[in-house]
């Protein structure tokens, strides 16, 4: 089938008709976000000296600062989270809190009205940032009979009701109906005091599988060293590997352990990672003590169970010694290898 010029003609120009309203169409577009840029920016510039003044110095907020337009708005959102995360001084928070709830909750309310989702999340988060108490409980009565089929937004509605006082976090962690993520789990220990603490810790056995992992994380990058007894209890009963191996790495990060001899049995583990991060926590003690458990593994089938015993060993006095002498008598040659490796390091630090 021929297709004639005049045909082709028109097809040509048909697109390049189109092509030229795209372009006008992106250039509308860059015009557009750099209008909103600018207006942004001199919000913030005009704002600014008010708002420092108002935070640090107890003055009573300025008109400048209150956001009339819905690119001041963005802007003032931007200062007030910027100023949430990175100001500490006393009495800041609250005076920020007053402040949105007084001029950012319609802009707010609107975001938790959308059909879309992601504006929706929006004003989930900023509404618990700022703590908008009452435009909280008006979103959690809106929602109390739909069904959240979205984990993320059910989470988020979750931390709603502890900003009003409907629930509290470790009544979430502990809830079977409710699995949130590691992540999220994590995001709500980090908000209990020590007593709440606590008691999970007296619930450990009836938590669900995650709210455990996020546990076990927490008090090791706390460094909570209190519960050290508890989870070399839990390690020495518990069947599932990935628990046993969150443990151990909770129990490494705390840096000082009492005893070495309940993790011994995970040195021949049939997993790596538990012979990998035993070998760790033995090689924090002596090496009086602590040799006759660390050179066999240097002849461990996996490569990084042997460059952390022979590092563990290499780096307390006397262990350069004591891997040389090792690698005269082994017959093994990952043993030998892992051990050349390690001097060779050793070398290369001491230049």
């Amino acid at each position: 089938m021929r297709i004639s010029t005049t045909v082709l003609l028109w097809i040509i120009l048909i697109l390049l008709t189109l092509l030229v309203i795209f372009s006008i169409y992106l250039t509308i577009l860059r015009l557009l976000e750099k209008r909103r840029l600018r207006h942004e920016e001199n919000y913030v510039e005009r704002s600014k000296a008010y708002w420092m003044n108002y935070l640090f110095y107890n003055q009573e907020w300025n008109e400048e600062m209150v956001p009339k337009t819905l690119d001041e708005k963005r802007a003032a959102e931007r200062l007030l989270v910027k100023f949430l995360n990175s100001v500490y001084v006393e009495g800041t928070r609250e005076k920020i809190y007053l402040f949105a709830e007084r001029y950012m909750t319609s802009y707010y309310s609107k975001m938790l009205a959308s059909t879309e989702w992601s504006h929706r999340m929006n004003g989930l988060y900023r509404v618990i940032d700022f703590r908008l108490v009452e435009l909280a409980e008006k979103h959690l009565d809106k929602w109390s009979n739909r069904k959240v089929r979205n984990a993320e937004e059910k989470y988020y509605l979750s931390l709603l009701k502890i900003t009003v006082g409907r629930t509290t976090a470790i009544d979430l962690i502990k809830q079977d109906e409710v699995e949130f993520s590691e992540h999220q789990n994590r995001a709500l220990l980090l908000k209990l005091k020590q007593i709440d603490l606590d008691a999970l810790i007296s619930n450990y056995d009836y938590l669900p599988h995650n709210s455990k992992l996020a546990l076990i994380d927490v008090v090791g990058e706390k460094n909570y060293i209190h519960y050290q007894e508890f989870f070399v209890e839990q390690l020495e009963k518990e069947e599932l590997s990935e628990v046993r191996i969150r443990i151990l790495k909770s129990l490494e990060l705390m840096g000082f352990i009492r005893d070495f001899q309940p993790f011994i049995p995970f040195l021949s583990s049939s997993f790596w990672q538990e012979r990998m991060l035993a070998s760790r926590i033995v090689g924090m003690f002596p090496l009086s003590e602590s040799q006759h458990y660390l050179l066999p593994l240097l002849e461990d089938e996996s490569w990084w169970v042997r460059s952390t015993a022979a590092k563990a060993i290499a780096k307390q006095k006397g262990g350069i010694s004591i891997l040389t002498n090792y690698q005269l008598l082994t017959e093994d040659r990952f043993a030998k290898e892992i051990i050349d490796e390690q001097l060779l390091k050793e070398e290369t630090v001491t230049l």
